[in-house]
């Protein structure tokens, strides 16, 4: 039986987490989102990998509040890496910034979109007035406005407690991935759209997956990575039910591709990539 401690080294050295896997700089944070397919910008959640210790080269390192830190640096990489467009950027992890590989999105899309239409979840009441209102202005608008404009044309006015109303509007639409930010080339500005829009192809790839492809999708790009996962941690954070998460673990371990491990550390049963336990002799038999 592996030790939780074993399989975090492992999983830190596959995330980049470790002096010898860091990242170098924001030119090397791509082919990162890609391999990984989900990361945050910073740590959002235990069983997420993020950008910030993947630079730091360090699973334990704090942030820090002030530009001219790697703190800092990393919280650029926003707008870096936005404006290249090298991943979706949404607040799926436990409502951070969170990049999406363009490979794994119609998958998460599948997953974890509403599929319904605004108008549909406003009358049904599962959708407040003053999110109904941005979706009506970015229709208006065909489907894309600044954060400015955004706010004008959703009658958000200037002043402390009319921001409030407006970012807590948007998080209704951005956790149930309806509206996502974007960055432009050259701009300043934060843009935001209505996905069915901006990414109506990825949609269309989404409504071609069964919910069990892609999860099945998900969970080969994240184990490998992961080494092990937690099902009742990694289900909340990323918002999908847990018996469906375990379902899709589950059928890894029949295909032979997973196993079921208990963690001391950890309530409930978990599961192994089967690489993960040779790899984990070898680091044992190396210094970390």
């Amino acid at each position: 039986m592996h030790s939780l401690l074993e399989l975090q080294a492992l999983r830190h050295e596959r995330w980049g987490q470790t002096p010898n896997t860091r990242l170098a700089d924001a030119a090397a944070a791509p082919a990162l989102i890609d391999r990984l397919g989900i990361a945050t910008l910073f740590q959002a959640s235990p069983e997420i990998p993020n950008l910030y210790h993947a630079y730091m080269g360090d699973p334990t390192a704090k942030t820090e509040m002030q530009w001219d830190t790697p703190t800092g640096t990393v919280y650029t990489w926003r707008w870096t890496l936005g404006r290249q467009g090298v991943a979706f950027y949404t607040t799926l992890v436990c409502r951070r910034s969170t990049w999406v590989s363009w490979q794994l999105l119609p998958a998460v899309l599948r997953l974890c979109a509403e599929w319904r239409m605004p108008d549909e979840l406003y009358d049904g009441g599962a959708l407040s007035a003053d999110a109904y209102r941005i979706t009506q202005a970015l229709e208006e608008a065909g489907g894309t406005l600044s954060t400015a404009e955004l706010r004008k044309q959703a009658n958000f006015p200037t002043g402390k407690a009319s921001r409030a109303a407006y970012l807590k509007a948007l998080e209704e639409l951005e956790i149930r991935m309806l509206v996502a930010k974007f960055f432009q080339t050259g701009q300043d500005d934060t843009y935001h759209t209505l996905i069915a829009t901006r990414y109506q192809q990825q949609l269309e790839s989404a409504q071609q997956l069964s919910r069990e492809e892609a999860l099945e999708q998900l969970l080969l790009t994240y184990l490998p990575q992961a080494v092990y996962a937690v099902p009742t941690v990694l289900a909340r954070h990323l918002r999908l039910p847990e018996a469906e998460l375990r379902a899709g673990l589950a059928r890894l371990a029949e295909s032979g591709q997973a196993e079921t491990i208990q963690l001391v550390e950890q309530k409930g049963v978990c599961y192994l990539w089967l690489d993960a336990a040779a790899q984990v002799e070898l680091l044992k038999a190396s210094p970390l």
